[in-house]
């Protein structure tokens, strides 16, 4: 049975912050260990790295390079391993 999980922007710079995905570390169909950087992103003030919440294999990336999402959206589906 798979274990679809989501994979979403952290709220570590605050509720209603957006954030640009300034580049992927990982493609669809690779895998990933848990606390494994996975996704930089950019806000108007800073750019961190979003580390694997859990590993596994990334499945779907919904937003892309260029594109913004606020904390708490799903940027990608992954397989739980």
């Amino acid at each position: 049975m798979t274990k679809l999980k989501e994979i979403v922007l952290p709220e570590a710079l605050g509720e209603d912050a957006e954030s640009s995905v300034v580049l992927w570390y990982k493609e669809i169909g690779e895998s990933f260990e848990e606390g494994e950087t996975l996704v930089e992103v950019q806000t108007e003030k800073v750019a961190f790295e979003v580390p694997a919440p859990f590993s596994g294999t990334l499945i779907e990336i919904k937003v892309k390079r260029g594109e913004t999402a606020k904390t708490g959206a799903v940027i990608a589906m992954a397989e739980k391993l």
